[in-house]
Parts: structure tokens; C-alpha cells; sequence
């Protein structure tokens, strides 16, 4: 069984999300705690420790650039940090605050420096904010579900906002497992909301994550069950055009990456299971002791520090590989080589 490169042990309760700067230079993870850590990935060790991100669980992390942390909490707060890096010292300033819906765990979702998230899940009601003009809109994505008891309000589960030819694409999964598709053309004094399609996916329980490719046309899903599932947007139409199933029961996180050309799940049942971006499997990688939160994969290391004269340093910045995190309840981080795992 292959085995880590590098476990991160800086945490103390469950690691909920892990997420790579846009250099891949920094990896931030976020716990149950509220505790939110920057590691430095050139020397492997903890670059910031800001114990009181949140007053309560970390659920998501995202960033607009390099130095732009994102990040949800429990305590209903959307908070966007600036961080300010040295070699072997940085902080975290707090620059913005938002309320934000997080009592049923649906993470905020971002493209560029647009940020969409939950208001009052219930009711379906979103906002869509502007990180660098600090515009903000409100908009709503409610959804009546039927059953043997009447009409009622269907829970957005999770969310996904794309760019798709000039338009911001948001995808809502769900907890009756509806899958939803939205166009959002935003001005200065409104948000636009067309709704392009809609489809019942195959799941059993309620949708957990989604995670769209690069063109915005697959759209990959996850949920408490243990299927895996691939929609296509072809035109006002989503098709299911792939679906794999898990061993085990549980998705907490799906991950469409394009370098490698992998969608990564991070499983209940301690393992992330990989996939071509057609569904086939490749492998499970196993370390865990408790389920899994989230994971992430870096981008390249193309270009050369900018703030590092030291040539050497240089040098074994040009030799990183591309890491993958992986993220625990068992409150540690695993960091694996994803080419090395990738291989047959």
C-alpha cells in the first residue's frame, strides 16, 4: 500500500477543508475548531496559525488569488483574509465579513472574484457578491419538491458557480437529489436569473457536492449514497453521460481537476477514490482513520519565486511535484506526489 510524502499534524479536532493558493506555493486547512492554518509547501511546516478564524467549524476555504483567503464558518460568517507571506514567518488580516447561511453545511461557492452563497436555505434565497467592487445582490433558486404530504420547500445541498461564455453558470444540487442549472447576468443595480434546465438525478439521498470542468459542460456530483455521477449541459438539457459507484456509501466532496486530468472523491469510508474525467476508475488511496473531508490538488510550479534570490531554494521549488491534500476527521493531512500515485 503506498504511503504519504508528508502528513501535516498542526491541527486538533477534525480537518474539514484544504484548499491551494493560486501558486500552489501555500495549502490552507480549516477546522472544527475554527482553527485556520497556511503551510508553507517549499519547507513543509506552518507559515500562520489564527486560532480565532471563526468562533465555530471551518466548512469551506477558497481564494481570489495567491494573498485572498476565503473562508465559511459555522457561525454563519464569510470572512476574507488578506495574507501577508515571508519566507518563514506571515499573518492573516481580516478585510471583509459577511453573514452567510451555514447551518446545513452547503459551502459557499466562487469563480474569479464572484462569490455565491446561502442565505436562508429554506427558502433558497443566495447572494452573489463582487470580492473587489464589494456589489452585492440577492437572488433566490427556490424549488418546490412534491411528496405524499403535499408540496414543500426542496433544501439547496450544495452549490456551484462557473464562468460559461460570458455568463456566470450556477449549479444547485438538491435534497430531494434535483439538479439545477442557472444563468446569472449581473449588472450594476440587479442580478439576472434565468433557469436553463433541471434534471432528477440517480442519487438516493440528498446531493453533497458538485464540481463542474473547465469548458462548464460536465457537471460531477456526489452524495450519501454511493454513486458517483456525470451530467453533460447540452444546450436546456442536463444528460447523465458517466456514473460510478463507491464501495461504500458517502461522498463528502467530488473535485473535477483538469491537470491531471482527474475527479477526485473524498469518501466516508477513509479513502479518495479516483477517476478520469469519464468516470473510469484508477485508483483508491487509503491512509486515514476517520472519513474523509475534502482534498485538493495543486497547480505547477512554473515560475520562479518572485521575494527568493537564494538559487537553491530556487532550484527545489522547480523540483516540487504536484501535491494532492487530503483532508481528515482524524485531524491530520495527508500530502501525497499525484503523478507517483497516478501511476499503474
Amino acid at each position: 500500500m503506498i504511503q504519504p510524502d508528508f502528513v501535516f499534524r498542526g491541527h486538533q479536532a477534525a480537518v474539514n477543508c484544504v484548499h491551494f493558493l493560486a501558486n500552489g506555493r501555500y495549502l490552507v486547512s480549516g477546522d472544527q475548531d475554527g482553527l485556520l492554518i497556511v503551510w508553507n509547501m517549499l519547507l513543509k511546516r506552518q507559515l500562520v496559525k489564527q486560532s480565532t478564524a471563526h468562533t465555530s467549524a471551518i466548512l469551506a476555504i477558497s481564494s481570489v488569488d495567491s494573498s485572498t483567503i476565503i473562508t465559511q464558518g459555522r457561525d454563519n460568517k464569510l470572512n476574507i483574509w488578506t495574507l501577508e507571506a515571508h519566507e518563514f514567518s506571515g499573518s492573516l488580516n481580516l478585510t471583509q465579513s459577511l453573514d452567510i447561511e451555514s447551518l446545513n453545511f452547503c459551502r459557499f461557492s466562487i469563480s474569479e472574484h464572484w462569490i455565491c452563497g446561502l442565505v436562508a436555505d429554506e427558502l433558497g434565497n443566495m447572494f452573489i457578491y463582487n470580492v473587489h467592487t464589494r456589489e452585492r445582490h440577492a437572488f433566490s433558486v427556490e424549488h418546490k419538491s412534491v411528496s405524499r404530504s403535499g408540496a414543500h420547500n426542496d433544501q439547496p445541498m450544495c452549490v456551484c458557480i462557473c464562468a460559461n461564455d460570458g455568463l456566470l453558470q450556477l449549479t444547485v444540487g438538491y435534497e430531494s437529489n434535483k439538479l439545477r442549472c442557472f444563468y446569472l447576468q449581473v449588472s450594476n443595480a440587479s442580478v439576472k436569473v434565468t433557469a436553463v434546465c433541471s434534471v432528477q438525478t440517480p442519487h438516493t439521498e440528498p446531493l453533497l457536492s458538485i464540481s463542474v470542468n473547465q469548458d462548464a459542460q460536465n457537471i460531477y456530483t456526489c452524495a450519501a449514497d454511493n454513486s458517483v455521477c456525470c451530467f453533460k449541459l447540452d444546450g436546456t438539457a442536463l444528460v447523465k453521460t458517466a456514473a460510478a459507484e463507491l464501495s461504500h456509501p458517502g461522498g463528502s466532496l467530488i473535485q473535477c481537476f483538469q491537470t491531471p486530468q482527474v475527479v477526485a472523491v473524498a469518501g466516508w469510508d477513509y479513502a479518495v477514490h479516483l477517476y478520469d474525467h469519464g468516470l473510469q476508475h484508477l485508483k483508491d488511496v487509503r491512509f486515514h482513520r476517520a472519513a474523509l473531508t475534502a482534498v485538493d490538488v495543486s497547480s505547477k510550479c512554473t515560475e520562479p519565486l518572485p521575494d527568493i534570490t537564494d538559487d537553491l531554494v530556487q532550484q527545489r521549488w522547480k523540483m516540487q511535484p504536484q501535491w494532492m491534500a487530503v483532508a481528515s476527521r482524524d485531524s491530520r493531512i495527508s500530502l501525497w506526489n499525484v503523478n507517483a500515485v497516478l501511476q499503474p
